[in-house]
């Protein structure tokens, strides 16, 4: 599984951790809200009371109660006009003097601390919204009584649906999942994408390839000559810390690096012995016809740059361009210690390949001349370490 599925795979866990979280996380705030028991008194419209004294029902009794002789009826109602039922709910009346309860209905009173506390009976521990409940009671007192204050205490189930924190927190899972939905399908499509565009560097590694091998192939001397510059070149680059584009771009650009030659003619390429002067500016065309062949490929930055510089030398006395020192491109700069070490181990019409200590030798006694000196070392430490003997191997010249 690559890094971009794996990121997906623990997005979508994330998700669902958050999903299941944030619903439990939620379900017991609505919970704990519902619970919460509140308070109402006199002064609130959302839940209040009324209490009549029937004034067609009040007697003395002295006999049964002979300090709070006068009786009276009185009728108590509870109204919510709230939207929401209220539950478990309960009122402590306080009356205008001592009194003694002589009976009720709908539920029960007792005295708590001299106020009168009732509790509704079971059936009717509930209001719903814009409803009342009705109770009363039958109390003795000195004289008829009147509730000074009261007190409802209930709960008040939350309605999620009209609380604007669950919109706020349904918005919010709407946006989480857009942005997980987009990031999976981002994701799927940019997977997409780089299997195309392997799949293009594919092509473009195998035309360049193919290319490339027909102009080793104007000389079996030369056979794989541009393979070997350009993994050369990309070691170099590597040891001296390019990143990975840049050694793709540096790759290809030495492979092309004597693209130029195959505008040469063959008699020339193949001349088995000294150039003359005219063959020799013949040769010495094959730098600007290389950049004139990749002058439309601009799919890859620097592409022409090894074509065009890598006879230039770190002095200024190179070509075609004289240019010199780091004003010639890096690409190219590696490119003509590569295209050198090569030239230097590969056996040619004209001489045998130098041995290792010689090439080594050349190396040290041209840097800051004709190399740029600070990549001499690197390829020198190449040389040592047996790095060039296996892409010789690798890459050995093909017999005709």
């Amino acid at each position: 599984m690559n890094s971009d599925k794996r990121t997906s795979f623990k997005l979508i866990l994330f998700t669902l951790f958050l999903l299941l979280a944030g619903t439990a996380l939620y379900m017991l705030y609505i919970k704990n809200a519902s619970d919460k028991v509140r308070v109402f008194d006199s002064s609130s419209e959302e839940v209040y009371l009324t209490v009549e004294n029937s004034e067609g029902k009040v007697w003395d009794d002295t006999n049964r109660y002979p300090n709070h002789p006068r009786g009276s009826e009185y009728s108590v109602n509870v109204y919510n006009e709230t939207n929401r039922r209220i539950t478990d709910w309960s009122v402590t009346i306080d009356l205008n003097g001592s009194f003694e309860i002589d009976s009720s209905w709908n539920g029960e009173f007792t005295v708590q601390e001299d106020k009168l506390l009732f509790t509704p009976d079971s059936e009717l521990g509930f209001i719903d919204g814009r409803s009342n409940r009705y109770f009363g009671a039958v109390i003795y007192g000195r004289h008829v009584l009147e509730a000074e204050d009261y007190e409802i205490r209930c709960k008040l189930p939350v309605n999620p649906i009209k609380m604007p924190f669950t919109y706020v927190l349904f918005a919010l899972y709407i946006l989480w999942f857009v942005y997980v939905g987009a990031h999976i399908i981002a994701n799927a499509r940019i997977e997409s994408l780089l299997k195309q565009r392997k799949r293009d560097l594919e092509i473009i590694d195998q035309s360049i390839k193919t290319f490339t091998s027909f102009v080793d192939a104007k000389d079996s001397y030369t056979r794989n000559h541009s393979v070997r510059v350009a993994t050369y070149a990309m070691e170099i680059g590597r040891r001296k810390g390019l990143d990975e584009e840049e050694l793709k771009d540096l790759y290809y650009g030495t492979l092309l690096h004597d693209v130029g030659k195959i505008g040469i003619p063959d008699q020339i390429l193949r001349n088995k012995g000294s150039l003359n002067d005219e063959e020799f500016m013949i040769i010495k065309t094959h730098p600007m016809k290389g950049v004139e062949m990749l002058e439309n490929f601009t799919a890859i930055p620097h592409i022409s740059d090894c074509a065009h510089y890598h006879h230039e030398r770190f002095d200024g006395k190179g070509y075609p361009e004289g240019l010199k020192g780091e004003d010639i491109p890096l690409y190219a700069r590696i490119a003509t210690i590569a295209d050198a070490y090569d030239a230097m181990s590969s056996d040619r019409r004209y001489r045998k390949s130098l041995g290792r200590d010689k090439i080594i030798s050349e190396f040290k006694e041209n840097a800051g001349t004709q190399f740029d000196p600070a990549l001499v070392p690197i390829m020198i430490d190449m040389i040592n370490d047996g790095f060039t003997d296996k892409v010789q191997n690798e890459y050995a010249p093909e017999d005709d």
